[in-house]
C-alpha cells in the first residue's frame, strides 16, 4: 500500500498540479507533474465517473497505486504527480496498467533506471 506521506490529499494540491504542471499522455493514462516546493514526492490519482461505477473506479485506483508503489524508488523526487485514468483502462489488466504507468514516467523523463540514480 502506498503510504500516506506520498499522497496528494487536498483539493488545492491537485489544482496546483493541474494548473502549473506539464503532461505526458499514453493510451490509457495521463501523467501530470510539476516541481514541488520541497524535495519530497507526492502523487494523486484521478479516475472520472465516466469510467464506471464506484467499484470499478476504486479497483482502477488500487491498481494504479500499487503499480506506482512498486516503482517509487525509481521515480524522481522533488515533484508532485497526478495520474489520470482514461476510459480505455477498464479493459486493461494490472500488468497493462503497470506498463502504461512506467511508459509515461519514462516518457516524461521522471523514471530513473537503477544506474541513473
Amino acid at each position: 500500500m502506498l503510504s500516506r506521506e506520498y499522497r496528494l490529499t487536498r483539493r488545492n494540491q491537485f489544482t496546483y498540479v493541474y494548473k502549473k504542471g506539464e503532461s505526458s499522455p499514453a493510451k490509457n493514462l495521463i501523467l501530470i507533474y510539476v516541481k514541488s516546493r520541497n524535495n519530497g514526492l507526492k502523487v494523486g490519482f484521478s479516475v472520472s465517473k465516466k469510467i464506471g461505477n464506484s467499484v470499478i473506479r476504486n479497483k482502477i485506483k488500487r491498481r494504479l497505486r500499487e503499480a506506482f508503489r512498486l516503482r517509487i524508488k525509481n521515480v524522481q523526487k522533488g515533484y508532485s504527480y497526478i495520474v489520470i485514468a482514461r476510459t480505455g483502462i477498464i479493459n486493461d489488466s494490472y500488468k497493462d496498467i503497470a506498463k502504461s504507468l512506467e511508459y509515461v514516467l519514462k516518457k516524461s523523463g521522471k523514471y530513473l533506471d537503477n544506474n541513473e540514480k
